[in-house]
């Protein structure tokens, strides 16, 4: 008996070894400069962005084998080769050249498209007041989801508990039959600037950021923390978008079917068919539009100046509660009183903009800024309308 437990017991602890393991695919370190670029392609997978302890970036990618047999460690690790080289300042982190690429452009919709299904099944018509701490609870939600099924229950079957639970027990059966993990973090010093472009991918910045960057994303994710530079470049085609905090530089934004951003400063957007939610406005920002929905929360008490240049766009404008200016200049718009569910239209046949809405403010009070609106085509949902009070 004791012969047959020990020999049990020695089983148990090989099967251990062989089914959970956690194997480092690459690490390396560059020493950089003020002057060094990262260049970064990541073809599918999830990067982790952090914050270098020192001046020098480091790569650290493992795979941690939960469930999978050690022959089959190899094929998997095989599949994941990635290359990092420094040369002329320069420091080159990609796909390594003999690896095939996991995705093709039709795997990207048919994954990333799960994302848009969840997001357009609710009716966004009617709106209410998002304060920015119910943004950032959204986004600390979403980056929760382990899988499409945990999103789809909570979005779908809020009010349908037995659905709900069913969805979600699946969710977690699917988690914990998962083979392997892989864990892929890029450590990144203050100074560097980087330059991004990733397909089918889940970038996240997760700590606060002031390098400058350019990006580009399709059929991805994107979570930021906080990215604070005048000179950014971000491109996020067809793709979700999450961030705490935006400061400076330029986001451009094609079919992103769902952004949150808590906080948005001194950026310049350009956008099309997409549906953009923003916690508050703070100084200085500017949106060129075609096609998009828009949803203006609050506004910084010191706001200063945000300019709307759309076409075809639908507008939920919650009025600041400040002493602030409102001017609207355009034609074929409608201006939708949502509480009253009243409805204007302004200057239907002209094709000539002309000053369609036009609030002062008050001289005698501190002025927290100017909001124009150019707007043709366009639908303006007002909440707390305060040009009727």
């Amino acid at each position: 008996m004791k012969n047959q437990f020990r020999l049990l017991l020695v089983l148990l602890i090989t099967m251990q070894a062989v089914l959970g393991q956690n194997v480092d695919v690459f690490t390396k370190s560059f020493k950089t400069d003020k002057n060094t670029t990262a260049y970064i392609e990541i073809p599918d997978g999830s990067v982790k962005f952090v914050s270098s302890p020192d001046d020098s970036i480091h790569i650290d990618y493992n795979i941690n084998f939960i469930k999978l047999p050690k022959k089959e460690h190899q094929r998997i690790l095989d599949s994941v080769r990635i290359e990092a080289t420094q040369e002329n300042n320069i420091v080159s982190i990609k796909k390594h050249p003999n690896i095939k690429q996991s995705l093709n452009t039709s795997n990207y919709v048919s994954i990333f498209s799960l994302d848009r299904l969840i997001y357009e099944t609710k009716d966004t018509t009617t709106a209410f007041k998002k304060l920015k701490a119910d943004i950032s609870k959204e986004i600390t939600e979403i980056k929760s989801y382990k899988s499409y099924h945990e999103a789809r229950a909570k979005i779908m079957y809020a009010n349908d508990l037995k659905r709900k639970e069913r969805l979600l027990k699946k969710a977690v059966k699917w988690q914990n039959n998962r083979n392997f993990k892989r864990n892929f973090i890029i450590k990144i010093p203050k100074h560097i600037s980087l330059e991004i472009i990733a397909k089918g991918s889940l970038l996240d910045f997760h700590d606060e950021f002031d390098n400058q960057l350019s990006l580009r994303l399709d059929y991805g994710r994107l979570y930021i923390n906080k990215i604070e530079n005048s000179k950014n470049e971000l491109k996020v085609h067809n793709s979700l978008l999450i961030a705490r905090k935006i400061s400076g530089g330029r986001l451009e934004t094609d079919r992103v079917f769902k952004a949150l951003i808590t906080e948005l400063n001194s950026v310049e957007i350009e956008s099309e068919f997409s549906k953009i939610e923003i916690g508050e406005l703070g100084s200085n920002n500017k949106i060129t539009d075609f096609n998009s929905e828009y949803f203006f929360y609050n506004w910084a008490k010191d706001f200063q100046r945000f300019d709307l240049f759309s076409d075809y766009s639908k507008i939920h404008f919650f009025y600041p509660n400040l002493n602030h200016g409102f001017e609207v200049i355009g034609y074929n718009t409608r201006n939708v009183l949502v509480n009253d569910n009243f409805e204007v239209t302004m200057q239907p046949k002209s094709k000539e903009r002309n000053r369609l809405i036009s609030k002062p403010l008050n001289p005698k009070e501190k002025s927290s800024g100017l909001i124009f609106f150019d707007i043709v085509n366009g639908i303006i949902y007002s909440h707390n309308d305060s040009i009727k009070k």
